[in-house]
C-alpha cells in the first residue's frame, strides 16, 4: 500500500488455454473501448466523455487514456517532453490531460480499468535541434519527419520520455485503476519514410553505423569489392545506397538477386535490423524496469508480419507504384524477430486488424504475428476499429453500411479472438463510427456479455488448420520489391486462406523450432526462398512425417543465401528442378481429371500478371520420374511448357509445389482434405474455429453445413443455448450476411455474474 491505495497488479495469464488479465487474482472481461483523443481534434472532452458514457451504459468496464491528449491543444505533441532535453512538469489542468481523462472515466464508472496509451511524440523543436539524427531519403527530404534508428541519442530521448510517462501516471491518485501500458511508436514499428515510398534512410548518423557495420562484417577491402561486386568501392567510400542507385542497380537482375547483385542493399537491411532489435529492446527493457515495482501488461505496436508485401500507399491513398514499392516490412529492420518476441517484459503486441479488406464476407487479421505471441506465453490485443455507418467514416473502405452487415461483422472480430486465443478492443482512430444508438444496442452491447464470459472458455488448438508459415528474413533474399510478397503473403491470406473453409494460422518459420508449436495436418510455405541444412531439419522434424502436407510456392528453395540455384528445390520437392533466367507473369490452368481437383469448376485458372524471376520449373516429365502427379499447367512465356502444379506423395508426408500465387480457396480445401485435414466447410466461406470454439461468416444466401472433427456437444455462445449433444455437424440456414459462434463442451462455462 503507498499513499495512493492499494497497488493493483495486472498479468497476462493462460487459464486452460485461455488468455486473461488477471486484476489481482481476478479475471477482467475482455470488453474494452479506446479513443485515442491525439487524433480526434474535432470534438471536445464533454463529447469524448458522452462517448465513454455510452460505452458504460453497454457493460464496458476497461478504458485508456492517453498522455499527450491534445482535444484543445496542438495535434502530435506531449506535454511531457517539449524540446531536446526539455521534459516540463505537468499542469493537470492543462488541456484535457491524462488526470482529466481519468477523472471523466470515473465519474462515469467508479469500477473502470485504465490502459495508458502513449506514443513517442517527439517534438518538432527536437528535429530542428538534430537534423543529422532525423530520417532523411536520398534526396535529402525529411518527410513526416522521425529519428533515425541509428541515432543512439534519439533513443535515450524516448527512454527518457517512457520514464516521465510512467512516473508520473504512476504517481497519481487514480494510478491503482492503470492495468497496463500500450506503447504506439511513430511508424507503428515501420519508418515514416518507408511508408511514404522511400527505401533507405541516409542521414548522418545512418551513414556513421552504415560503414562501422561494414567494417566490422567484412574482414577486409577485397572481400568488400568481391561481395559488392564493385572494385572501387573501399571502407572510407562506403556509403548507404541511394534510391536511385537501387533502382538502376534493379533494372539488370531479377526479383532474385544472385551473389554479387545488390549485395550493399541487403548489408543495409542487415544493419537496419540490428538497430530495429536494439531499439526495441532497450524499449521493453526500459519499460520492464519501470514497472518492477507492480506488474502490469506492457505491449508494443509493431511486428507487422501478417502484412508482408504492404503496398500501404496504394491501401490507403491510391498512389504509389505498386509491385515497385519498397518493402517497407524489411526496409524498417522488421525482419527475422523471434528473438525480440521472446523478450522478457512484453506481453502482447497491439495492433490495428488488417486495413486492406475487412468489408462483410472477408476474413479479419491482425496486422501483426498473432500466432507466434501465443508460443511465447503471450497475446495479440487487436484493435478492433471498424467502421461503421455512424457518421464519420462511413465512406471509408469497409464500412459496415447497416445494421445487418454491423452484426455480422462485429462477430466475425470477436469470433477470430476467441478462436485463436487472444482479445481484441473496440477503438475509434478519429471518427464517430461507434457514438450511434444502433451501433450501441445492436452492434456492442449483445457482444458484451460474450466477452464477459470470454476469459472463462477452454481453448484448445485444432489440428484441423491449415498453418501459413512466414519466412520473415525472406526479403534479404529479394531485389526489395513488395511486389512478389504482397500477392504471396497479403493476399494468399485474404483471398485464399480465409476462404477455403478450414480455419488457418499465421506463424514464422522460426517457431516451428519450439517445442510448444502446434502440429496442423497442413502448411503452406509462401516465400521461404532460402534454404539450408537447419532449415530443412527443421522441416522433417516437424513437417514432413504423419502423412502431412507441405504446400511450397514458386520459389521455394531457390537460393541457399548466396547463389540462386535449383539445388535446394530439387531437394526440398523431391523432383528435379530447374531455373529459367527469365522474369513473366505466373498462372496455372487445373485440370480436372485427377482425384484431388475433381470437384474444383472446370478449368479453373489461378495466378497474376506481375512479372517475376527467375522461374522455378520441374525439368522435363521430372515429376512423373519421381512419382509425382501433375494437377496443373503452367502459363508464363513462350520459352516454357511445363507443369505448374504438382503433388507426391512421399509415403510420411506429402508435398505439393505451384508455380503460380496466390492459390484460391477451393484449390487450398482440396489439397488439404488429401492430406487428411478436416475440411469444416465445403463452401468458400470464412471458418473460424478452434477446438472449443468455430463460427461461420458468410455473405451467401442458403443452406450451410458446419462439421466438426469429432462428435461434440455444441452450444451457441452468443444465446448461450444448447444446440445438441454428440453432433459431427450442424446445418445451419444462412441469412447473409451472417455469422454464427459456436462452443463446443459439455457446459457452458460462466463466470460470477452471468
Amino acid at each position: 500500500m503507498n499513499e495512493h491505495g492499494n497497488r493493483t497488479k495486472c498479468r497476462l495469464i493462460f487459464q486452460n488455454g485461455r488468455p486473461a488479465f488477471v486484476k489481482n487474482g481476478s479475471p477482467i472481461s475482455y470488453a474494452a473501448y479506446s479513443d485515442p483523443v491525439t487524433t480526434s481534434l474535432l470534438y471536445t472532452p464533454e463529447q469524448w466523455k458522452e462517448r465513454i458514457c455510452e460505452f458504460v451504459e453497454s457493460g464496458v468496464h476497461t478504458y485508456t487514456i492517453q498522455p499527450e491528449s491534445t482535444v484543445g491543444g496542438r495535434f502530435g505533441e506531449s506535454p511531457f517532453w517539449t524540446a531536446d532535453g526539455v521534459y516540463p512538469e505537468i499542469d493537470p489542468e492543462k488541456y484535457f490531460c491524462v488526470d482529466r481523462q481519468a477523472q471523466a472515466i470515473l465519474e462515469s464508472d467508479p469500477d473502470a480499468n485504465i490502459i495508458v496509451r502513449f506514443s513517442d511524440c517527439v517534438p518538432k523543436a527536437w528535429f530542428d535541434a538534430n537534423p543529422a539524427h532525423t530520417q532523411r531519403n536520398s534526396k535529402d527530404s525529411l518527410g513526416s519527419q522521425q529519428p533515425s534508428l541509428a541515432s543512439a541519442k534519439a533513443l535515450t530521448d524516448v527512454c527518457r520520455l517512457l520514464e516521465r510517462v510512467v512516473n508520473y501516471c504512476e504517481s497519481r491518485p487514480w494510478s491503482d485503476r492503470i492495468i497496463g501500458y500500450l506503447y504506439y511508436p511513430l511508424g507503428e514499428g515501420i519508418t515514416n519514410l518507408n511508408v511514404e515510398g522511400s527505401f533507405f534512410d541516409c542521414c548522418e548518423v545512418m551513414q556513421e553505423a552504415f560503414r562501422s557495420w561494414v567494417r566490422r562484417n567484412y574482414s577486409s577491402e577485397s572481400d568488400l569489392k568481391k561481395a559488392w561486386d564493385n572494385p572501387d568501392i573501399t571502407f572510407d567510400t562506403v556509403r548507404v545506397p541511394t534510391d536511385q542507385e537501387w533502382k538502376q542497380q534493379r533494372e539488370t537482375v531479377l526479383h532474385w538477386p544472385d551473389k554479387g547483385q545488390l549485395q550493399n542493399m541487403r548489408d543495409y537491411l542487415l544493419l537496419q535490423r540490428e538497430l530495429f532489435l536494439h531499439w526495441y529492446r532497450s524499449v521493453i527493457r526500459k519499460m520492464r524496469d519501470l514497472l518492477s515495482h507492480r506488474p502490469v501488461i506492457f505491449g508494443i505496436d509493431m511486428a507487422k508480419q501478417a502484412m508482408m508485401g504492404w503496398q500501404i500507399r496504394l491501401a490507403f491513398d491510391g498512389a504509389g507504384p505498386g509491385a515497385d514499392f519498397p518493402n517497407i516490412i524489411a526496409a524498417s529492420g522488421c525482419i527475422d524477430l523471434g528473438q525480440l518476441l521472446d523478450e522478457p517484459g512484453l506481453d502482447l503486441l497491439v495492433t490495428p486488424a488488417d486495413y486492406t479488406a475487412r468489408t462483410v464476407g472477408y476474413g479479419w487479421e491482425s496486422e501483426g504475428i498473432a500466432d507466434s505471441m501465443r508460443l511465447r506465453g503471450k497475446i495479440i490485443f487487436v484493435e478492433n476499429d471498424c467502421r461503421t455507418f455512424a457518421p464519420g467514416e462511413e465512406n471509408t473502405l469497409g464500412a459496415f453500411h447497416n445494421v445487418a452487415e454491423m452484426k455480422a461483422g462485429m462477430l466475425r472480430n470477436t469470433a477470430w479472438s476467441l478462436s485463436r486465443g487472444h482479445i481484441d478492443y473496440w477503438m475509434i482512430a478519429g471518427g464517430a463510427y461507434f457514438h450511434h444508438k444502433d451501433v450501441q444496442e445492436y452492434g456492442i452491447r449483445p457482444l458484451v456479455p460474450v466477452l464477459d464470459q470470454a476469459p472463462y472458455l477452454p481453448h484448445r488448438e485444432t489440428e484441423h488448420a491449415v498453418a501459413m508459415i512466414l519466412d520473415d528474413s525472406s526479403p534479404l533474399y529479394e531485389d526489395g520489391t513488395s511486389g512478389y510478397q504482397n500477392l504471396a503473403v497479403l493476399w494468399q491470406r485474404t483471398m485464399g486462406l480465409s476462404h477455403c473453409g478450414i480455419p488457418y494460422r499465421v506463424s514464422l518459420f522460426s517457431d516451428m523450432e519450439k517445442g510448444n508449436m502446434p502440429d496442423y495436418r497442413c502448411y503452406l510455405f509462401p516465400n521461404l526462398f532460402q534454404m539450408d541444412e537447419k532449415k530443412m531439419r527443421v522441416l522433417r522434424q516437424k513437417v514432413f512425417r504423419d502423412h502431412r502436407l507441405a504446400i511450397f510456392g514458386p520459389a521455394s528453395g531457390i537460393t541457399d543465401g548466396t547463389t540462386v540455384s535449383s539445388e535446394w528445390a530439387s531437394r526440398l520437392l523431391g523432383v528435379d528442378m530447374e531455373l529459367v533466367p527469365r522474369q513473366s507473369p505466373r498462372r496455372v490452368i487445373v485440370h480436372g481429371y485427377d482425384s484431388i481437383t475433381g470437384n474444383l469448376p472446370a478449368s479453373m485458372i489461378y495466378g497474376d500478371s506481375l512479372p517475376y524471376g527467375p522461374i522455378l520449373v520441374p525439368k522435363k516429365d521430372a515429376v512423373e520420374s519421381a512419382g509425382g502427379r501433375v494437377l496443373g499447367e503452367a502459363t508464363t512465356f513462350w520459352g516454357i511448357n511445363r507443369p505448374g502444379l504438382f503433388v507426391k506423395d512421399n509415403g510420411d508426408y506429402k508435398i505439393a509445389w505451384s508455380i503460380a500465387v496466390p492459390l484460391p480457396g477451393c484449390l487450398i480445401r482440396e489439397l488439404a482434405r488429401w492430406a487428411g485435414c478436416h475440411v469444416w466447410c465445403e463452401e468458400d466461406d470464412v471458418v473460424l474455429a478452434s477446438d472449443t470454439v468455430a463460427a461461420i461468416h458468410s455473405v451467401k444466401r442458403g443452406n450451410r453445413i458446419l462439421k466438426f472433427p469429432d462428435p461434440r456437444t455444441v452450444w451457441d455462445l452468443v444465446s448461450g443455448e444448447k444446440i445438441g449433444d454428440h453432433l459431427t455437424q450442424i446445418q445451419l440456414d444462412i441469412h447473409p450476411p451472417e455469422t454464427r459462434l459456436l462452443y463446443f463442451g459439455e457446459t457452458l462455462p460462466c463466470h460470477d455474474n452471468c
